[in-house]
């Protein structure tokens, strides 16, 4: 039962990858403008990381199967790519954007937003509000003039 939710994850985990690096930029026309985004807190990274190594620790001290350490070891190297190699993107495109693999469209837009200098806030037209820290500050200029500059 174990291995089988470990390859159901990993296989999930590793499915998203694709999607996000390979397909979304393909999706909903021509990328006019990418931006990369600043990354999130890395300690959540590293607490998994450690609680996947005790859980390594423990089942060796108790006869683990070779391939349930297998798929823990697979696992410690997608966390690490998720967290460490990957580069969150904002990709513009010409009716629409995405942000963490989901597409908002343009018109659902209400008002935009420039906070501390590097955080772009989003309002949309359902009462949602999205916060995006980009991570250059050049590249906040050039989201500002794609948008249409300042007002």
């Amino acid at each position: 039962m174990t291995n089988l939710i470990l390859i159901i994850g990993l296989f999930l985990t590793f499915s998203y990858a694709i999607y996000e690096q390979v397909i979304v930029p393909k999706r909903n026309g021509q990328t006019k403008l990418a931006i990369e985004l600043q990354p999130q807190a890395k300690i959540d990274s590293w607490i998994l990381i450690g609680l996947i190594g005790l859980t390594i620790a423990q089942g060796l001290q108790t006869g683990i199967q070779p391939f349930t350490l297998f798929l823990l070891g697979m696992s410690v190297i997608l966390v690490i790519y998720s967290s460490f190699l990957r580069k969150p993107k904002l990709l513009l495109k010409e009716r629409g954007f995405f942000l963490s693999a989901f597409y908002i469209d343009y018109q659902r837009i209400s008002q935009i937003n420039l906070a501390d200098k590097q955080k772009l806030v989003i309002d949309l037209s359902n009462g949602r509000r999205l916060f995006i820290p980009i991570k250059h500050l050049q590249d906040v200029e050039k989201v500002v003039n794609f948008f249409g500059g300042y007002k």
